[in-house]
């Protein structure tokens, strides 16, 4: 029999569960934060130059890199997320490496969406107008939520594959 005390004690997993989740939480936190100040920057830049004749090919440019990373961003989590690659994970790695697995896509997403944020000061330096250097803040935002990890998504799975495992 054990006590109230010993049941409500967590587990060795999510210990680990938690740490990696508040790690993960703060860099995504902290890029969301460097995003703001890349966007302050860029409209900075903006306003402190002279209006000049921008050619429209060099912002596409731009554009066509940000939607390429937002996308990629997003796609990069699914493929990562799904119940197969989970499943070849925990199989592979355990608990242990699931755990790491959670950790590593949230920040290669997160690091996706701040280069979006980068290219807001691009932007600024190449000519771009304030409502573009805004777009890209906005868009790297989105797509640095979209990222935001989920500590009971996380704890579902690992449990999950916990139990799952031989020897339970």
């Amino acid at each position: 029999m054990t006590s109230d005390f010993q049941e409500a004690k967590p587990s060795d997993a999510d210990s680990r569960i938690r740490a990696a989740y508040h790690s993960a939480r703060l860099i995504v936190l902290a890029f969301a934060v460097f995003i703001i100040i890349y966007a302050a920057i860029g409209l900075y830049l903006v306003s402190s130059r002279q209006p000049r004749a921008v050619p429209t090919q060099s912002l596409l440019t731009f554009y066509m890199i940000a939607v390429f990373m937002a996308f990629g961003s997003i796609s990069y989590r699914r493929a990562q997320m799904r119940r197969l690659r989970l499943e070849v994970i925990a199989g592979l790695r355990g608990v242990e490496g699931l755990i790491k697995h959670f950790f590593q896509v949230t920040l290669v997403s997160a690091a996706m969406a701040e280069i979006i944020g980068l290219l807001a000061i691009m932007v600024a330096l190449f000519g771009g107008e304030q409502l573009d250097v805004i777009r890209f803040g906005v868009v790297a935002l989105v797509v640095e939520l979209f990222t935001y990890p989920r500590l009971g998504a996380w704890q579902r799975v690992v449990d999950f594959f916990a139990a799952a495992a031989p020897g339970n």
